[in-house]
């Protein structure tokens, strides 16, 4: 089903009471309008069987009723017959006029003929023979043949245009502009005019010409008779312009007393055009025959002027007496023969040639090339010679033909192009044409064919017929004064010289008559608005006004008074117009749009370009001066229209073009977000409506339009509630109130309206759908939300926090004005004042625009700019002010500078009082009946105003005083609180800093000088003597309102006389739902630490407590030692290391603070003073490994720290600052506390039944937690269960191995206890580097299989070859389980880095290897941020770049603990440290109160050792 939707027909288009703007427009036949009644309607279409359609009738008309109005269709002719018609629209109904006739001019008298008459004109008759004569018949034809071919192709593109549906009557005006628009239409419309009103100053300046020198040179006023040079060419230009403004002054009265008249006479002068051109060619036919004898006198091969001889000799003979002629007295100073004469005249003879030798006389081969002359310079024949005395300086010039102007090939140009306009006299006429889509193609295409075969066949002849000298001779001075043309016409002179006279009258009459009725078409269109005046006229619809300017511009080329010179003018305006003619067929023939199907199919774009091509060309050509100035001129007017004149909507090409532009602009902005330069504020501008659909807030477009310097884009949106079927009349008002607006406030941009069932949701629908493609706003203002604290309004303000984080979310900059009624309006001026920017965060640049922008603007550009930036205690102020001047240098900024300090000072009771309330009212929340959805949405409201501003009363410190904030995602307090920046009326935009990396910034505007700074408590406060509630109050909401008390009384002291303060300020809390719960004491389970990491925490207190306990009592004597001394020095070091790692990691604002997870970094420390321990076991005394673990774990937090802080290094689980940093310490330790004695064995260095099992119950610990040790600080997710999975297969794989190769290894092929104890925990240490990266399962099979290989091997030729060689007396072994695996572990992930790519790890890559995820500012990083919120910005490391750091943190982390190890082994020899000696080693007797059967274990041994002895 195919349903028509047509808009409603409005009277005045397409209707017969048609009033509009009173323009003459083109009436459509397509859409039937009718203002009939209901009534009417019943009785029109009843008994019509289209009952069903009855109600579409006045939308979409019976086919029976378009069909009629197709068929009885016709354009009124473009004269002042429907120009009445217009005026008795306009004036009321008058008496009935005779009706008005249908067209019935065909094509030879509509077209071709008028045409042909505006086409031949008077540089034919008057400069056609002299740019022969001057430019050759080779350059003269390609003039002509250029200038023809110019005329050619506009005509095949006007021909498209003219047949692409109905013809409008108004002639090429109407077709340019309905094609290209209306401002392409107004500028060539007045290029037209223009060029139709000089045309008629150079017809009249012709007619003058011919009458003053060619007809009555005796009419003269300014005599010429006894002038020479400058003289006389400046009487004959006054003569031109007296005679010129007397015969303007009479046409003009000829026009205004009846055009009629103008109109029967235009037959006669285009009978006097034919009938000379008839002519011409009947004496070039008679030259063939019998030459005329037309005589030319020569001096030497110099034209002498005719007036200056009776004959042609210098003496003559008369009865045999020789007497001087006319010609001698010229030259000689008398009459005698004895006389003194000019010296060329004596050296040269007198020749005497025949101007018009004849078509066959072979003269065309000598005028074939140009011969282009320098004003004042001689005409001269080409072939004679001539004697010039160089020395002698020319005198008598006067006496020859001279060349009045300098010519060149240009000046030609310009000079005839106006011989081949007058080609749209034919569309011109379209309203009086009986087919005008046959007529005006075939017509004017004929015409000019037969025009330019004239033109170029005139140049061939007259250069075949006419002498040079005499073509070059522009006022006939050579030949009696004869017209030149007019001595090759047959039968007499006379016939060209009345011909042409008439025939310039004509034509100036033809321009008067129709450049004053183009004017007031365009009038009437009403695109020009000054012009509006031009549109009237008489009763009967004669331009009066028109007129009156039309004369008034003629006169101007009048003055000009010189033919060649107005030429060009002309010219260029015509050549203007019809380059816009192919721009319009060309571009509608590109754009396809669907109503372009022209009749007229011989047509191309190619020759449309071509064709406007040549115009260009040619305005250059003819006078690049000329030609700027006319294209000023166009672009002057196309301008104007754009700026104030009235919108049309005539579905032109331009606007055609300007959707395709838009279009490929749009596509071009999708290929990627734009450059950090190209970034400006694109502003979604947020506004709400009244009741009678309003702008609340109109100031908000008035801030917009101040910020807008930085152009971009700007969408003002406003929501409706309801329903679209039931709201959209609303909405269409609201949309038409949101355009008057920002037409008042001169915001250009776009309106949106949304309707939506509730406004939350039709603004967060404009945030998220405002913009087309990559033309998006990046900028969200809108307006604090007003009596937000009153019950009622309490849906406004949630409304706004959602607001605040949806632009968070998007990642968008946020402008919060509040109380926008306060700001200054457009019309507003600040004569001084500053402008201050408290600079506390960096943005990426957004808070240093905005002041720019600002200062654009005439409201701000007098106020001066000042940063203020916050320095902390351990700042240097001094260098931080240096370092903003040379930022602000580099910015191109001018502002003052000035460093705040803001030192630590105690909490006030003021700040506590707050915060407490603030408690207690989402405490209230609990009480009230609200939803879910409701009751987090007012949680957060009172959570972000906890972070913003906070005021207290005090009415009495407000004065006026405006003011700006700027502030990110901030909710302030009303007018009766302190705020940041203490005013009666204060605002707080946020803007984003870049495009990748959101934050904070705003706007406020204040109108208070004074602030209450916080210091008027209560007089008897004591702040040691606190509230019992204030105990329960959370610690980091007290510091955030301290932070806002303490920023609000420097901002109010610096900044009180500010008249705009902008300020960065933090975001809303990035975890809405877990904030919320929060402050209702709810909390997920795996949102709170106890849940989500206690049962690490556990899992690794039992490896520390009883894993490494047990493993260490494998001595037989000395158990206890290993268990108790493990005990004592792991609760030691997990206390020592909450401190230090505290101070390096952990500490904020001067306090460490304590969580489960700094917990599970003590015990991790912890377990590197126990693996160390295990080198030096039984050797040390309690007082040894105390110092021992008080030394280790701050070498070990620095090592750490560094590691992590400048390497930046994946070490999940902790192959290389846990197990490669507690082995070489160890090492190191006991390389220094070497005992020789105990290489060769110590009696209690030995193991019993017992002692094994219990070692081998903390292996069997350790083994199954070890996978919580390596994943207690994974990345939570994926991460942390590989982490878990590749443990437990590594320790698999190491557990099944060790016992094959124990097996294998042992020459009896028995287990070793020691091997299932140590090797079977390889596994764990081997993944651990690699451990949460994507290995595959495999892989951590082997990596468990090797590490087992690498220890067990070690166990059995390293630890001896250590002992021996190096002095390294590892007693447990650590080199072996946790030095030789937490390298391969370290190499194995190395090779993970290396191999690692985000194809196989997804999005999640940046989080694991975190490092490698984009930096700051890449655009990169934003479209991962949108993926995985959180994601922290990376440095941006390749993988080889990553590995290079993993191997300096493996070199690092080995040189600190080994240096580390051996200088603790130093401080560890000091003797008062209790040492046990080399005896007293692995003996639980010296530290401990034993029990009797201590000793049975040995002794039971010893009587083993003789009963094997003895067998």
């Amino acid at each position: 089903m195919l349903n028509n939707m047509s808009t409603d027909c409005e009277e005045g288009e397409g209707s017969p009471n048609n009033q509009g703007d009173g323009n003459p427009k083109e009436s459509s036949p397509f859409i039937n309008c009718t203002t009939s009644s209901d009534v009417e309607k019943n009785q029109q279409y009843d008994g019509k069987n289209m009952a069903l359609f009855e109600e579409e009738m006045d939308t979409s008309p019976m086919v029976s009723s378009l069909l009629s109005s197709l068929a009885n269709y016709s354009n009124l002719p473009t004269g002042s017959k429907e120009h009445e018609e217009a005026e008795n629209n306009e004036e009321g109904a008058r008496p009935s006029k005779k009706p008005i006739q249908a067209p019935q001019l065909g094509t030879l008298m509509g077209v071709y003929l008028p045409c042909i008459q505006n086409i031949f004109g008077v540089i034919l008759f008057l400069r056609m023979t002299w740019m022969v004569g001057v430019g050759g018949v080779l350059g003269s034809f390609i003039i002509v043949f250029m200038c023809c071919s110019t005329t050619m192709l506009t005509a095949i593109s006007m021909s498209a245009i003219a047949t692409n549906g109905v013809v409008p009557a108004g002639g090429s005006y109407y077709m340019i502009s309905r094609s290209l628009g209306p401002e392409f239409g107004g500028a060539v419309g007045i290029c037209f005019y223009l060029g139709t009103t000089f045309a008629g100053a150079m017809y009249i300046l012709g007619c003058i010409e011919i009458l003053l020198i060619y007809i009555v040179p005796q009419a003269a006023i300014f005599k010429i008779k006894g002038l020479e040079g400058v003289e006389a060419e400046a009487a004959l230009l006054n003569n031109m312009r007296l005679y010129g403004t007397l015969v303007l002054s009479l046409m003009a009265l000829v026009v205004f007393v009846g055009v009629k008249y103008v109109n029967k006479l235009a037959l006669v002068f285009l009978a006097c055009v034919i009938l000379s051109i008839v002519a011409v060619y009947a004496g070039v036919i008679k030259t063939a025959i019998d030459p005329p004898v037309f005589p030319v006198c020569l001096l030497g091969n110099r034209t002498v002027v005719s007036k200056g001889y009776d004959i042609c000799a210098k003496v003559i003979e008369i009865d045999n007496e020789t007497v001087t002629t006319k010609l001698w007295r010229s030259f000689c100073d008398s009459e005698y023969l004895n006389a003194t004469c000019d010296e060329y005249f004596v050296n040269n003879n007198i020749t005497e040639v025949q101007g018009i030798p004849g078509v066959t006389s072979g003269i065309l081969a000598e005028n074939l090339f140009g011969n282009y002359l320098e004003k004042g310079m001689i005409l001269e024949k080409r072939g004679l010679v001539s004697e010039v005395d160089p020395d002698t300086s020319a005198t008598s010039t006067n006496r020859f033909v001279l060349a009045d102007i300098t010519s060149f090939f240009t000046l030609l140009v310009g000079i005839y192009f106006p011989s081949v306009t007058g080609i749209m006299a034919g569309s011109n006429r379209s309203g009086d044409l009986r087919d005008a889509q046959k007529s005006i193609p075939i017509g004017t295409i004929a015409a000019i064919t037969t025009t330019s075969t004239v033109y170029m066949s005139c140049v061939v002849l007259f250069g075949a017929c006419i002498e040079g000298v005499v073509l070059r001779d522009k006022f006939g001075e050579g030949v009696n004064g004869n017209l030149v043309i007019g001595t090759l016409a047959w039968p007499s002179p006379w016939v060209i010289v009345i011909g042409s006279f008439f025939s310039t009258c004509g034509a100036g009459l033809q321009s008067l008559t129709g450049a004053p009725r183009l004017l007031q078409a365009i009038s009437r269109d009403g695109i020009i608005p000054f012009l509006r005046v031009f549109g009237h006229g008489k009763a009967n619809g004669e331009p009066t006004w028109a007129l009156l300017l039309t004369a008034s511009i003629c006169e101007i080329g009048i003055i000009i008074a010189s033919l060649d010179a107005v030429a060009p003018i002309l010219s260029m305006f015509f050549l203007m117009c019809y380059m816009f003619v192919n721009l319009a067929c060309a571009l509608q023939t590109l754009l396809r749009t669907p109503n372009w199907r022209p009749r007229f199919k011989f047509y191309h774009w190619a020759l449309s370009f071509l064709g406007m091509s040549l115009c260009l060309s040619l305005m250059f050509i003819c006078s690049w001066y000329y030609a700027i100035v006319a294209m000023g001129i166009a672009t002057c007017i196309y301008k104007y229209i754009e700026f104030c004149g009235a919108e049309k909507e005539w579905g032109d090409g331009i606007r055609g073009i300007s959707l395709s532009a838009a279009r490929f602009a749009l596509m071009r902005l999708e290929e990627g977000p734009p450059h950090t330069k190209n970034w400006r504020p694109q502003i979604l501008v947020l506004v709400s409506m009244d009741g009678e659909q309003n702008v609340e807030q109109p100031r908000l477009l008035s801030l917009t339009n101040q910020l807008k310097a930085g152009k971009g884009l700007t969408i003002v949106g406003t929501s409706v509630q309801g329903k679209f079927l039931d709201n959209y009349t609303e909405a269409h008002k609201a949309d038409q109130s949101l355009r008057k607006l920002m037409e008042t406030e001169r915001v250009k941009g776009f309106s949106q309206v949304v309707i939506s069932s509730n406004l939350r949701d039709g603004t967060s629908h404009l945030i998220q759908v405002g913009g087309l493609g990559g033309l998006k706003h990046n900028t969200v203002m809108v307006s604090w939300p007003r009596n937000w604290k009153q019950p009622e309004c309490h849906q406004q303000f949630r409304d706004f926090i959602e607001v605040v984080r949806e632009t968070t979310v998007a990642s968008l900059a946020l402008l919060v004005p509040k109380n926008i009624s306060s700001y200054p309006s457009n019309g507003e001026r600040f004569t001084e004042g500053h402008i201050d920017v408290w600079w506390i965060v960096h943005d990426g640049g957004m808070l240093m625009l905005l002041p720019f922008l600002l200062r654009q603007h005439k409201v701000w550009r007098k106020c001066k700019m000042r940063i203020f930036t916050v320095a902390q205690m351990d700042d240097n102020s001094i260098q931080m002010k240096k370092d903003v001047i040379t930022f602000l240098y580099h910015l191109r900024i001018d502002a003052e500078v000035e460093v705040v300090e803001m030192h630590d000072s105690d909490i006030s009771a003021y700040t506590y009082e707050k915060t407490l309330i603030m408690e207690q009212r989402s405490q209230i929340l609990k009480q009230m009946h609200l939803t879910k959805n409701e009751m987090e949405r007012e949680i957060q409201s009172i959570t972000d105003s906890s972070r913003g501003s906070i005021r207290r009363k005090k009415p009495s410190a407000l004065r006026s005083q405006p003011s700006i904030e700027e502030g990110a995602r901030v909710a302030q307090q009303p007018e009766e609180e302190v705020q940041l920046i203490h005013s009666k009326n204060a605002s707080t935009p946020a803007s984003p800093t870049s495009l990748t990396a959101p934050a904070g910034g705003g706007a406020t505007w204040t109108d208070s000088k004074g602030a209450d700074k916080g210091k008027n408590l209560e007089a008897g406060k004591d702040l040691f003597s606190m509230k019992p509630e204030w105990e329960n109050l959370n610690q980091i909401d007290v510091r955030r309102m301290h932070t806002a008390l303490r920023l609000n009384e420097v901002i109010a002291k610096k900044s009180k006389e500010a008249k705009l303060v902008l300020l960065n300020m933090p975001g809303p809390p990035k975890n809405r739902v877990a904030d919320a719960r929060f402050h209702t004491n709810e909390t997920r389970p795996m949102d709170n630490a106890v849940y989500r990491d206690y049962p690490f925490f556990t899992d690794v207190q039992v490896m520390i407590f009883i894993g490494f306990g047990c493993l260490l009592a494998f001595f037989r004597l000395y158990g206890f030692g290993g268990m108790v001394f493990n005990f004592l020095v792991a609760t030691f070091s997990i206390q020592w290391a909450i401190l230090v790692q505290g101070y390096f990691q952990f500490s904020h604002d001067g306090k460490i603070h304590l969580g489960v997870i700094n917990l599970i970094n003590a015990e991790f420390a912890c377990a590197v003073v126990l693996i160390s321990f295990g080198a030096v076991l039984g050797k040390t005394s309690p007082l040894q490994l105390l110092v021992m673990a008080l030394l280790e774990v701050p070498v070990f937090a620095v090592t750490e720290w560094a590691v992590l802080k400048y390497l930046k290094i994946n070490d999940a689980g902790g192959s290389i600052l846990i197990h490669l940093f507690a082995c070489y310490f160890g090492l190191g330790v006991t390389f220094v506390l070497y005992r020789p004695r105990l290489n060769e064995g110590h009696t209690k260095e030995s193991t019993s039944y017992q002692s094994d099992i219990l070692s081998l119950m903390g292996t069997l610990f350790l083994w199954v937690f070890w996978p919580s040790f390596n994943s207690a600080l994974t990345l939570k997710g994926d991460g942390q269960h590989r982490a878990i999975l590749h443990t437990f297969l590594g320790l698999c794989a190491s557990t099944i191995t060790a016992f094959a190769l124990s097996a294998m290894i042992n020459k009896k092929g028995k287990l070793s206890i020691a091997d299932i104890q140590n090797v079977t925990l390889a596994g764990g240490v081997t993944v651990g580097a690699s451990v949460d990266m994507m290995i595959s399962p495999a892989a951590a099979y082997v990596l468990g299989m090797v590490g087992c290989t690498a220890c067990m091997l070690g166990y059995k030729f390293l630890s001896p070859l250590l002992a021996h060689r190096f002095k390294i007396q590892d007693q447990c072994g650590i080199h072996n389980l946790h030095g030789l695996t937490g390298l391969i572990s370290c190499t194995a992930g190395i090779c993970a880095i290396m191999t690692a790519s985000e194809e196989v790890y997804g999005p999640s890559f940046y989080e694991i290897f975190n490092h490698r995820a984009p930096e700051e500012g890449d655009p990169k990083l934003l479209e991962l941020q949108a993926l995985i919120p959180g994601l922290q910005p990376g440095l941006g490391r390749t993988a080889g770049e990553q590995a290079l750091f993993q191997v300096a943190a493996i070199f690092s982390t080995i040189g600190l603990s080994a240096v580390g190890g051996m200088l603790t082994g130093v401080v560890l020899k000091i003797p008062y440290l209790a040492s046990p000696t080399d005896d007293l080693c692995f003996d639980d007797q010296v530290y401990f109160d034993l029990p009797l059967e201590h000793y049975s274990p040995l002794k039971l041994s010893q009587d083993i050792d003789k009963e094997e002895t003895v067998a």
